[in-house]
């Protein structure tokens, strides 16, 4: 509620100024552009229709993508505007431009987040692997924050180790090499009120760019680590490091299997959830259902999970999947975390 009437506030004061002193954005603009007044007065209107739509429940998800692509669309000018050093509300400091800059993604990825129905960043899942393990569920409850779903009385962990490209935000497209990363996983299955999901110990990855986003705009916890990968034919293999905790993983993958009922508890969940400052948030998943094959264990030796004392963990069976596309909506804050 409050990034809401934050980012309204921010557009309805902006459009005034624009309306108000239209001379003052005038040298933000290329000489090329022409009816310069006229288009800063246009702006300053739909900067307030903007403003005054996020206070609408009814077309909140429209302005909110609305905001996000004008915002986006302005990026252009303000880059010009650092690129030249150009005065602007008194800043002349290249540095302080380009932090006003670079301030527009923040206030992209905010309108994106007030929706409640679209989808704030896409990703393409590859080379998936499910390793499953049950553990009494008494050895793991104290460390997770929810109640834990369980199957046939235990608990479950698995170990998910995936390719992660593709990745991109609404509006615009994923950048080679940059939207890509290897992730490795440790989650367990929880259910809150009423909501089946996952919850992750961890999520390890290669990217440190992605670490970065993951933690700041999504609260999860990504760690840094070195990930090495070698899949080709039927041969699958993960050799992961961070400090002394490593992973060493090789298997080789089968023909397609049919889904049976454990396969579709574990795999089939489209809600994670995670915390911050005591509030429980709740993240969409949207995708269609896995495809598996089978997959015969050729090494599993891994220290990762001991750092959660997940040690009297018992393999039960394990997936592979070729991939899929996947959308994630903002998440969204379910209640307080003493409430659960």
């Amino acid at each position: 509620m409050i990034r809401r009437f934050g980012l309204s506030l921010l557009l309805i004061i902006a459009g005034f100024i624009h309306l108000i002193q239209p001379a003052l954005f005038l040298r933000a603009l290329p000489d090329y552009l022409p009816f310069k007044i006229e288009l800063i007065l246009i702006s300053g209107f739909f900067e307030i229709f903007l403003g005054i739509g996020l206070l609408t429940k009814k077309f909140l998800n429209f302005t909110a993508r609305l905001t996000a692509l004008y915002l986006f669309l302005l990026i252009p000018i303000h880059i010009y505007v650092s690129w030249n050093g150009i005065e602007i509300f008194g800043i002349t400091n290249p540095i302080w431009l380009w932090l006003r800059t670079a301030f527009q993604w923040p206030l992209i990825y905010m309108a994106l987040s007030l929706q409640t129905t679209g989808w704030i960043i896409q990703q393409s899942w590859r080379h998936v692997l499910f390793l499953h393990y049950k553990i009494n569920p008494d050895l793991i409850a104290p460390m997770v924050p929810f109640k834990l779903d369980l199957h046939e009385g235990e608990a479950v962990i698995s170990i998910v180790p995936l390719l992660m490209n593709k990745i991109r935000f609404p509006y615009l497209p994923s950048i080679p090499w940059v939207s890509q990363l290897w992730e490795l996983n440790i989650r367990t299955y929880v259910e809150v009120n009423g909501i089946k999901g996952v919850y992750f110990f961890t999520l390890e990855t290669d990217s440190k760019l992605g670490e970065y986003i993951a933690q700041t705009f999504f609260n999860l916890p990504y760690r840094y680590s070195k990930i090495k990968s070698s899949v080709s034919s039927s041969n699958y293999s993960i050799i992961h490091s961070r400090g002394d905790i490593s992973s060493n993983l090789k298997v080789k993958t089968g023909q397609t299997k049919q889904f049976c009922t454990f396969d579709f508890w574990a795999t089939e969940r489209y809600s994670l959830f995670t915390t911050k400052n005591k509030s429980i948030y709740r993240g969409i998943v949207m995708h269609r259902p896995w495809q598996l094959k089978s997959v015969a264990i050729e090494d599993i030796n891994e220290n990762l999970s001991n750092q959660f004392n997940l040690k009297e963990m018992r393999f039960v069976g394990a997936s592979y999947s070729e991939g899929l596309d996947v959308k994630f909506r903002p998440f969204i804050k379910m209640t307080e975390l003493n409430n659960v």
